[in-house]
């Protein structure tokens, strides 16, 4: 599909916008905008930009959030209520204290200057950008990702080297090894599956310190014995995971 051949002939009102830097939106870094963020600087509070509306300067603005997924929901929605016809000063005013969504990149606590994240990633596009996100909101920073391959699409094997990619910019990677279960499908039951070995031996090819793991109560002693103070614990999957985040902190705050 050609994005400028769907924009042209689209049968509706079509708002374009886009990130300089980063991931910035379905249109594409490449496309004419208008909206646009420019001059992103991450720090520990949020995300800074100047924003262009339709080729004007609209100045900076504070998003209190990280990484591409976040800027392009961000600039859609200010393009869109100044579209209802919230004056854009407003909208960005409520941004500044906007706390983004349960389980998107949502601190659970931190414990011994260790802070624990809950992320709903499961594709290797989501966790490529929750990953990054995060590195940039804590730079320097040790990132321990712990990730759970649970639903039917990431179980089978469609996204094993994809995922190896994905978790390139993390320190270590805990892949839990799932039990054998059934895979929905109407095409029959599907044969090759996700295999957390192989996601481990790819990322150790790759330079990063990975490892397989089957239960959930024996990582948490594990990790709450090795973690040091400054490392940041990214969990991630679109299941309780076995509530391994609250385990975590509990773990952490009786050592």
């Amino acid at each position: 599909v050609n994005v400028r051949d769907v924009l042209t002939e689209a049968p509706c009102n079509v708002i374009r916008y886009r990130g300089d830097e980063g991931d910035a939106g379905e249109a594409g870094g490449a496309l004419e905008a208008d909206w646009i963020a420019r001059d992103l600087v991450a720090g520990p509070e949020g995300t800074e930009f100047s924003l262009e509306v339709r080729g004007e300067d609209a100045g900076r603005a504070h998003m209190p959030m990280h990484g591409g997924f976040n800027l392009a929901n961000c600039l859609a929605a200010l393009a869109t209520i100044e579209r209802l016809g919230v004056p854009l000063a407003e909208s960005l005013d409520a941004l500044r204290s906007y706390r983004g969504v349960k389980r998107r990149q949502e601190i659970r606590g931190e414990v011994r200057d260790i802070v624990v994240v809950d992320d709903f990633a499961h594709h290797p596009t989501a966790v490529e950008g929750s990953i990054g996100a995060l590195k940039a909101r804590f730079a320097g920073r040790r990132l321990i990702a712990i990730f759970e391959a649970r639903t039917n699409t990431s179980r089978r094997a469609v996204f094993q080297d994809r995922y190896a990619r994905a978790f390139d910019a993390a320190d270590r990677v805990l892949i839990r090894r799932l039990p054998e279960e059934p895979i929905y499908s109407a095409t029959g039951e599907p044969t090759e599956l996700f295999s957390a070995e192989d996601l481990a031996r790819a990322l150790e090819g790759r330079g990063v310190d990975a490892e397989v793991f089957d239960d959930i109560d024996a990582l948490v002693v594990e990790q709450a014995r090795v973690l040091r103070p400054g490392d940041v614990v990214l969990v991630m999957s679109n299941g309780d995971f076995g509530n391994i985040w609250e385990k975590l902190l509990d773990a952490l705050g009786s050592e």
